[in-house]
């Protein structure tokens, strides 16, 4: 048993996919006119293959309750939604649809 957990977390960490490096020093070069932040927030949205919609549904799929709004960025080279719900927030991978932290209750 505990050699069949480890073989799906291993295949689950090879899985996971990242940003390559090209990929993740253009999101964080950053500039903080309000020009810049429209630039980096539409960046953002096209480099995630996951998008809002399919991301909002997953969301109502876990947390049982209806997305209000939502936030994406990046953390180690992941590129990351978190989506509040009336139950709380999840955090969604925006490159794989992995949920990356279940509903945690606000």
């Amino acid at each position: 048993m505990q050699k069949i957990i480890l073989m799906v977390a291993i295949v689950g960490l090879c899985n996971a996919q990242e940003l390559t490096p090209s990929q993740a020093s253009k999101l964080r070069n950053y500039n903080h006119s309000l020009s810049g932040k429209m630039r980096h927030k539409r960046l953002l949205e096209r480099t995630a293959l996951i998008k809002k919609d399919k991301a909002y549904e997953l969301a109502e799929e876990e947390c049982k309750s209806e997305p209000y709004s939502s936030k994406l960025f990046v953390r180690s080279n992941r590129l990351i939604y978190t989506i509040y719900t009336d139950n709380g927030s999840i955090q969604i991978d925006a490159l794989d649809g992995e949920i990356m932290q279940k509903c945690e209750e606000k």
